[in-house]
């Protein structure tokens, strides 16, 4: 099997997402988390996949004004991704742009979890 790319990878989270909140009934705060959980060996396998997972996880939150504290801890390791296609280079620049834009604007709420954050660095351990 071949690696996922930082496209397919992007896509198969707002998917993943999308499924969570209208077929599970998941509230947006519930359906980041599921998602995350659901996308979590795929994660571990590539760096490009981790990094493509948690920046639209962090995109998809704050455009319902809140981030929780765990993916708000990981924004440094998302601005570090090399060896892409060019249109992967394009959609991850582009990505960084608007993660970057919606941090600035400060227009959310960190929600904070100290369990599921321990339960979060266990899984990607």
């Amino acid at each position: 099997m071949s690696e996922v790319s930082y496209l397919e990878a992007k896509e198969l989270t707002l998917e993943d997402y999308e499924e969570f909140v209208k077929e599970e009934g998941f509230n947006p705060r519930q359906a980041i988390a599921a998602t995350f959980e659901d996308s979590v060996l795929m994660m571990k396998k590539s760096n490009k996949v981790y990094v493509s997972v948690m920046a639209k996880l962090s995109i998809l939150s704050l455009n319902q004004n809140f981030i929780p504290d765990y993916l708000l801890e990981k924004q440094e390791d998302l601005q570090k991704l090399e060896g892409l296609s060019e249109d992967e280079q394009s959609a991850y620049n582009l990505d960084m742009n608007n993660l970057n834009q919606l941090l600035r604007n400060r227009n959310f709420e960190v929600d904070k979890d100290e369990e599921y954050k321990s339960r979060v660095k266990m899984l990607l351990k």
